[in-house]
């Protein structure tokens, strides 16, 4: 009794956890199990200066609860670019199930450059060395940030007195997840501003009630929830931040204030239209007879001659793009070097174009924060309206703005401001895959199989991008790799393709392969699978059709895809018998309409020749959680066709 007690108290005393360390330990327990580890604690105080400038003090408690846990916990390490920010390790300690406490040597804190790939900022890596650990431990550490993600080219940053002000002078912004995978048990954000600092909140997925009270400094919010539960992962699902509840936290009063300012650090410093420049734009166009056509050869000009990688040039990264004429002279630079590059090009060639920002990836809310990680043009039409391009997506892709972007939010540099919109939709007509296939089978089973397919939009650019990874760069590797996927056995007669760098026309593919042993054979039984349909599932293009998991009743979140598609497939299969439909086994006709997906698929039996048509179309590239009836209807038959078997008995 006397050795609980002593624990407790040790447990109580400790000066950096919460009073209530003890009851948050013994609630974790429940979830041993069911999770590797429990978050405790989470607690941020962030300290905000007229500048915009912030300081963050962290501190997170973690109760490990299984040896994968431990291992997770063995090093923790965080991220920062040393250029514009900073993170201190100010303690960290381990308490043992036993009620012991393990400080950690802060000498023993490392840093050091992290391995790069495309973009070659000098990220650093944060790593605290805990060492073994056993269930039942508790981790606890505390850090200090210091400055934000981007900043500004140095010339543009004038009477700046700190390399942690942000790039936006004088405001803040902040995104909160309040969820995570693991259960959080309590979590706090407090936020102290100076003075005539206003700030706007909006809290998403939940509720949360801020407390807000002056101080010495200005006014103090906190947020402050308990008992947290966590987000059960769904495959495909996308951003944690796209479903989990969040706090949005801003200064900035709208999005119009942010596509001012963004329009304004740009305008004369980005853009500017060299000798140089103009000559390589007069050849690019000459000869061009429309507007369009000037636009497709400057856009896949920047898309292919402007390589994607990203030279740290110290304080030049973020925001600020890159004055064009580096962009040309080096030829290479990151989304938003190729994009200034275009609004250059495109304005040289007398076009009225414009920066804007994104989010690949992930949902941007309609509140004035900082969601963006992707830079982009927008072109302004001779009628007012803007229509994107984005040189960075568009590699090999007969697109001008890519439809994996499609329906996905953006906000235009402008210097009368703009308010955010969203890309347009676009349909699976224009992302199509048809496959056509003739196959032969004679008595002992041999099967030769003629296809031919075409492709276009998302679709053609995602056979392009594998067609163009196999070792020779041919193509035809990657044809013959889908064949034997489907039956090794296969030897292959013929293939025919569109060069995959050449984006004048549409993807085209043609091939003949024959396959021994192709189907079962008892006198006048045949069991088979339908080449058509082992092609297509076979095909990483089709990646999401074959591998969506498609078990689940009912699904809680979104289901993210590339794009929308349209799949159509003509089939038809010769037998060495005439077919006996009431004694074979011929799939029955499947027809389905939604408002996400429809899919017709018919197979039929005349003479001694089975016929299929399928036309399945896949209607947006992120599905909310209302359409997974849809979607799972119409994939899983799909899936199922493919794996399933024909059985054909021959008759008179």
């Amino acid at each position: 009794m006397k050795r609980v007690f002593v624990l407790l108290l040790m447990f109580f005393l400790l000066p950096v956890m919460a009073d209530n360390v003890v009851e948050l330990s013994k609630k974790a327990d429940k979830y041993k199990g069911k999770y590797d580890y429990v978050f405790l604690i989470q607690k941020t105080y962030v300290k905000v200066k007229q500048s915009g400038a912030s300081t963050v003090n962290e501190e997170k408690a973690v109760k490990v609860l299984s040896e994968k846990g431990a291992k997770k916990f063995y090093t923790v390490s965080m991220f920062f670019d040393p250029l514009t920010s900073e993170i201190k390790v100010l303690d960290a300690y381990i308490l043992r199930k036993d009620g012991k406490k393990k400080s950690i040597d802060l000498k023993k804190v490392v840093q050091y450059p992290q391995p790069a790939r495309w973009i070659y900022w000098p990220n650093t890596r944060v790593s605290i060395p805990f060492g073994l650990l056993n269930p039942g431990d508790i981790v606890v550490y505390k850090i200090q940030r210091q400055g934000f993600s981007y900043a500004l080219l140095e010339n543009k940053v004038k009477g700046s007195s700190s390399k942690f002000e942000p790039p936006m002078k004088g405001e803040f912004y902040d995104i909160v997840n309040f969820q995570g995978f693991v259960p959080i048990l309590e979590k706090e954000y407090s936020i102290e501003l100076p003075e005539k600092k206003n700030i706007q909140f909006k809290y998403f997925k939940g509720e949360v009630t801020p407390i807000a009270e002056f101080t010495d400094y200005g006014m103090k919010y906190t947020f402050k929830k308990s008992d947290i539960e966590p987000i059960k992962r769904e495959p495909y699902m996308g951003e944690i931040s796209d479903v989990c509840q969040k706090l949005l936290i801003s200064t900035t009063h709208s999005w119009k204030d942010k596509s001012e300012w963004f329009y304004k650090i740009n305008e004369n410093f980005a853009f500017h239209v060299t000798p140089e420049i103009k000559k390589k734009v007069d050849e690019i166009i000459k000869g061009a007879k429309t507007d369009e056509e000037k636009i497709d050869r400057l856009n896949h000009w920047v898309a292919h001659y402007i390589r994607y990688s990203g030279l740290s040039m110290g304080k030049g990264e973020g925001y600020t793009l890159h004055p064009s004429e580096m962009t040309f002279r080096d030829r290479q630079g990151v989304c938003k070097d190729k994009a200034g590059m275009l609004i250059t090009f495109l304005r040289a060639a007398g076009f009225d174009a414009y920066p804007a920002m994104t989010m690949a990836g992930a949902r941007i809310e309609d509140f004035p924060a900082d969601f963006f990680n992707h830079c982009v043009v927008a072109l302004r039409e001779k009628d007012g309206k803007f229509r994107m391009l984005d040189p960075t997506w568009v590699p090999w892709v007969r697109e001008e703005w890519s439809s994996a972007e499609q329906e996905q939010q953006y906000l235009i540099g402008y210097k009368e401001g703009q308010s955010l919109r969203t890309t347009p939709y676009s349909p699976p007509e224009k992302h199509y895959y048809k496959l056509s296939s003739k196959a032969r089978i004679d008595k002992k089973g041999k099967c030769v199989v003629s296809i031919k397919l075409e492709a276009e939009g998302q679709t053609d650019a995602r056979l392009r991008r594998y067609m163009q990874g196999v070792e020779d760069n041919s193509g035809e590797n990657y044809i013959k790799r889908i064949v034997f996927r489907s039956f090794p056995q296969a030897i292959i007669k013929k293939v025919k393709f569109q060069n995959p760098y050449d984006i004048s026309k549409h993807m085209k593919i043609e091939l003949v392969f024959e396959v021994p042993d192709f189907a079962f054979v008892k006198g006048d039984r045949y069991i088979l699978k339908s080449p058509a349909l082992s092609y297509l599932l076979n095909d990483f293009a089709n990646y999401y059709l074959a591998h969506l998991d498609v078990s689940a009743k009912e699904r809680k979140y979104p289901v993210h895809t590339r794009c929308t598609k349209l799949i159509k497939v003509d089939e038809e299969i010769y037998l060495p018998v005439k077919i006996d439909k009431d004694k074979s086994k011929i799939p029955e006709h499947f027809e389905y309409k939604g408002k996400f997906a429809d899919a017709s698929i018919n197979f039929k039996a005349e003479n001694n020749t089975i016929y299929q048509t399928m036309t399945v179309s896949l209607k947006k590239r992120v599905y909310p959680a209302k359409a997974w009836k849809d979607l799972k209807t119409v994939v899983g038959e799909v899936q199922k066709l493919g794996k399933g078997f024909i059985e054909v008995e021959g008759g008179k």
